[in-house]
């Protein structure tokens, strides 16, 4: 039996989603052909993925889905029991690292540079971007 679920979290650029694993010091892998990178489970069950983020004992994958967005599959519980991090702690925390690097990234896009990042307390992030011109 696989217990292997997905969650909520829809992605759609993997190049924000390596840059929010860097920033969390996330170890990871990248499927190099189209059979893909393994992603371990509970009870040694395996499967496929675009990308393997090692969690420990299990792993958790980045899938593509029909629709070309990408959706994360793991064994929860077996992260939750080894890493002491659930679902919604991971998915959120990895959430906010996303977004923060999708608008970098769109930023840079349009010709502009982070100067500074400021955390605030109620958990958002501002920004300040400059573009010379």
């Amino acid at each position: 039996m696989s217990h292997f679920t997905k969650c909520d979290l829809k992605i759609t650029n993997l190049a924000a989603l390596k840059r929010a694993l860097d920033d969390l010091g996330l170890s990871y892998r990248t499927a190099e052909t189209e059979a893909g990178v393994e992603v371990r489970g509970y009870k040694g069950a395996k499967m496929s993925a675009e990308i393997s983020i090692d969690m420990g004992k299990y792993d958790i994958g980045v899938v593509k889905n029909a629709d070309g967005t990408y959706e994360m599959v793991a064994d929860w519980w077996g992260i939750e029991v080894t890493k002491a991090v659930t679902e919604t702690e991971f998915v959120e925390e990895l959430n906010q690292r996303y977004a923060y690097q999708r608008v970098v990234m769109a930023c840079e896009e349009q010709g502009y540079t982070l100067e500074e990042t400021k955390n605030e307390e109620d958990g958002t992030i501002q920004l300040q971007m400059k573009k010379w011109e």
